[in-house]
């Protein structure tokens, strides 16, 4: 491991093997958040390799889909896409709507 002159961070070294794998060293891996399994994104930028982190869950597709308005806070935001007053009011419906309803031809299960 060298350090870079200009931000004094780290750098790690790797080998390419034969068949173009490398190794991403483990505190890269830590520092990151690399997993098994996590998804990269690889470009060329002045000549340089760019490897990215590919960021795909709920949240991160979610980002920036809603915008409030200039002087709107989260609140007003989201008593204006439910509908309706009280934020609490929003919750209880939820529920009651995400309460899939009974099989006809079937008693309710009871658990013991």
């Amino acid at each position: 491991m060298a350090e870079s002159k200009s931000k004094r961070e780290p750098v790690y070294e790797a080998t390419l093997a034969e068949r173009g794998q490398v190794v991403i060293p483990k505190a890269l891996r830590d520092r990151l958040g690399l997993v098994p399994g996590t998804q990269l994104s690889f470009s060329v930028e002045g000549g340089r390799l760019i490897v990215r982190k590919k960021v795909d869950d709920a949240f991160s597709r979610a980002r920036g889909m809603f915008k409030l308005a200039e002087g709107e806070s989260v609140r007003d935001f989201l008593r204006a896409t439910r509908g309706h007053g009280h934020p609490a009011e929003g919750v209880s419906r939820l529920a009651e709507s995400a309460t899939p309803p009974a099989r006809a031809g079937r008693s309710p299960s009871r658990r013991r």
